[in-house]
Order: structure tokens, then C-alpha cells, then sequence
């Protein structure tokens, strides 16, 4: 709580704010509202105030962001009335401030959390697509001759890999038909040729 002169000053300010905002109560006393509020919620603030001068509300509720000591900001709501003196002149703020910072941090976390998810499931529905896709369009392979279908021609499986998939052919040897190829030459048979 606090009570605020009108041209911004506190006057009063009680333990648990001084507390909030990282002060002793006597540096928050050398000090007024205006120097302690984001700069771009000032004007709402100010704004307020003037309505609340003028008698066009009896009190406003506000969410504002107050700078602590140590630099960083809160999100705090601010409620607040006037009083006034006999004749009606107004007199002092009276001010309630409500801490929420650990409710926004808990809302952005959330809207974080909700964006990874998002983003997590436009990927999964992407790679979806994309299994659903390679399902539909399975290769036809001629065993026989070697070839696979590519649309209505076929190709070589090597101008297959090198030309639809981009891949880099090099020609090796199997551990399979290495060890065939060996035990031909141990028996002093002729090995098969390669089967192209």
C-alpha cells in the first residue's frame, strides 16, 4: 500500500511494498511513482489519473510494470483512489499494489510451451506427409534386368540413385560376394561375373 501526493511523490508506503520493490521505505519516500514505472506504461498511468481528478471514475484498476532496485521489472495491478479534502480539492493517491509477476512468467511459459508444441506438431505432420508420401510412390524393381521404374521409364539402379536422389554411386564389392568371389578361387573355379 501507499499513499501518493498528487504530483507523484509518495508520502507513505508500507513494508511489504518497500519489500516488493527491493527498497528500504525511506528510499522509496525520496522517490515518486513516475521514476519506478516502465516508460511505456506511464502514459496509461497518467492517463488514469487525470480521469480520476477529474471525478470521471471514483477509482481505476491498472496492470503496469514497476522497475525493482536491482533493475528488472515487475507486473504488478495497481488499485487506486483519490482522496480528497473538504471542498473537494483532491488531497492524495490511495494505492493498492497486487504483485503478478510470477502469474506472467507462468503465462509465458505456457505460451513457450504451446509454441514448441505447435512448432513440434507442424514437423510431425510434415514428416507425415512426407512418410505418406514415399508410401504411395514404392519403387518397382526388375530383379531380371536391374532397372527401376521411374515414372514410365526405367532407369539403372545407378542413374536412379544419381539422378532422382542425388546420391554419389561408388562401385565396391559385398561382404557376401567377396566371400564368394574368394572361395571360387580357393576351389580353382571361375568366379560369376557381376550380375548388371
Amino acid at each position: 500500500m501507499a499513499l501518493i501526493a498528487v504530483d507523484g511523490r509518495f508520502m507513505r508506503v508500507n513494508a511489504s511494498l518497500a519489500a516488493l520493490l527491493g527498497y528500504s521505505e525511506d528510499e522509496l519516500l525520496a522517490l515518486d511513482f513516475q521514476r519506478i514505472t516502465h516508460p511505456d506504461d506511464l502514459g496509461a498511468v497518467l492517463a488514469n489519473l487525470g480521469q480520476l481528478i477529474r471525478g470521471e471514475v471514483g477509482s481505476f484498476q491498472l496492470e503496469k510494470r514497476c522497475e525493482h532496485k536491482k533493475g528488472h521489472y515487475l507486473s504488478v495491478v495497481h488499485v487506486m483512489t483519490l482522496a480528497r479534502e473538504v471542498d473537494n480539492r483532491p488531497r492524495f493517491f490511495v494505492d493498492q499494489v497486487i504483485d503478478i509477476t510470477a502469474l506472467r512468467q507462468a503465462e509465458e511459459r505456457a505460451r513457450a510451451d504451446a509454441n514448441t508444441k505447435q512448432r513440434l506438431y507442424e514437423e510431425l505432420s510434415r514428416t507425415n506427409a512426407e512418410v505418406h508420401q514415399l508410401q504411395t510412390q514404392l519403387l518397382t524393381v526388375c530383379a531380371w534386368t536391374k532397372r527401376i521404374r521411374a515414372g514410365e521409364q526405367w532407369q539403372t539402379i545407378e542413374d536412379f540413385l544419381t539422378t532422382r536422389l542425388h546420391l554419389k554411386v561408388t562401385h565396391g564389392i559385398s561382404d557376401q560376394a567377396r566371400e564368394e568371389f574368394v572361395s571360387h578361387l580357393e576351389r580353382g573355379t571361375a568366379p560369376p561375373k557381376p550380375d548388371l
